[in-house]
């Protein structure tokens, strides 16, 4: 049985607000969309690493922009606006906004070490690992501690899976 043949199959009617068509659709342009995205990120590979590197952090930044994260950003600015200590800030970075791994101060420098990788598009299948994607978390990671810490940060990829470690950390300099 082809993927039309079961999906027309089922008989669900509607699936949140959706008719299996729509959902059909969406699923079909998601598909599509990634698969898209990963020949463009692929493609970046080929191009100067600066450019790459600036190109990848502004997607970062869009996605600790991102409204279904809260946006993270907001959540940053929030946190550090109602937080003066280092230690309560990551306390509260760690518990209330979305991440791979746990953020730890360790003298001048605040790391974290993350077994899988933090983009939600590679862990949902949208997106294959490639090694534009690690400086995209850079950005990401850059735009959140720029807003825990009310000021421009170094962040540094110590190591990432896109580069063919066994894990990302990442290292935040004070």
């Amino acid at each position: 049985m082809g993927e039309d043949e079961l999906l027309s199959s089922f008989n669900c009617g509607v699936v949140w607000g959706f008719t299996m068509d729509e959902l059909e659709r969406r699923s079909f342009l998601l598909r599509m969309t990634g698969n898209m995205l990963s020949a463009v990120l692929e493609g970046l590979e080929e191009v100067d690493p600066a450019i790459r590197r600036r190109v990848m952090a502004r997607c970062g930044e869009a996605c600790a922009r991102e409204k279904h994260y809260g946006p993270a950003v907001d959540i940053a600015w929030r946190i550090s606006g109602e937080e003066g200590d280092l230690e309560r800030i990551l306390d509260r970075a760690n518990e209330e906004i979305s991440w791979c791994g746990e953020w730890v101060r360790d003298g001048s420098v605040i790391r974290c070490t993350c077994d899988d990788c933090g983009c939600p598009l590679v862990r949902g299948s949208v997106l294959r690992l490639t090694e534009a994607l690690c400086y995209c978390s850079l950005g990401w990671v850059s735009t959140i501690f720029e807003a825990l810490l009310r000021r421009p940060v170094r962040v540094e990829l110590e190591k990432a899976l896109g580069l063919g470690d066994d894990e990302c950390r990442y290292a935040v300099f004070l």
